[in-house]
């Protein structure tokens, strides 16, 4: 069994954030069960991962420049790492109420036609494996399943679960630490509460 576990906070290497902590929570619980995890942090200088909005759109045969190159290799290894993951674990804190930018590049690194979906006449069909589940554990400051303010601005997850549903993988596990901002809320009992839910959540798979 492979599992990838994704950081997405922009402040890497603080411990003291709380997607950070749940990250490290869950890879703690990941390996009394799992050994092979790879674990990509996604804002850490080591672990580039190439912008690919200018190369998306190279259709023409002219000769690649080293940097893209070097880029088309790395979005191979990327795409073999993803393709390869029977369950991916995604710990990200929600940013001007959506997924933060460099979690948008490594998606543009795996979603890809007739890799991991296909063009068909007026649809598209998934090719990743169908049976991958996906746990997104997403933080916030407001309450983006509940307050009427809220709710109608909850594009990350619907992002994730429809990017997702794209390639094929309909899977997708929401585990939410949200109203951490709110002041009539506890904190740190929020937090508690996300780290029971996602210790049961590894329990049972």
């Amino acid at each position: 069994m492979k599992i990838l576990q994704i950081l997405a906070h922009p402040d890497y290497d603080n411990k003291n954030r709380i997607s950070n902590l749940l990250a490290k929570l869950g890879e703690e619980e990941l390996r009394k069960k799992y050994n092979n995890i790879t674990t990509l942090n996604l804002y850490d200088p080591k672990c580039y991962i190439p912008v690919m909005d200018k190369h998306m759109f190279n259709y023409d045969d002219k000769e690649l420049t080293k940097q893209e190159e070097a880029d088309k290799i790395r979005q191979e290894e990327l795409l073999n790492i993803w393709k390869n993951s029977d369950y991916v674990f995604i710990y990200m804190p929600l940013h001007n109420f959506n997924v933060v930018s460099k979690f948008k590049d490594f998606i543009d690194n795996i979603v890809i036609v007739n890799e991991t979906f296909k063009c068909e006449i007026e649809t598209m069909v998934g090719l990743d494996n169908t049976n991958k589940q996906v746990t997104f554990v997403i933080t916030s400051g407001g309450e983006f399943d509940s307050h009427i303010q809220y709710v109608n601005l909850d594009f990350a997850v619907q992002y994730v679960r429809g990017v997702f549903s794209v390639i094929g993988i309909n899977k997708v596990k929401i585990i939410r630490s949200q109203g951490l901002d709110l002041v009539h809320n506890d904190k740190q009992a929020i937090v508690e509460n996300t780290k029971e839910e996602l210790i049961k959540h590894i329990n049972s798979l």
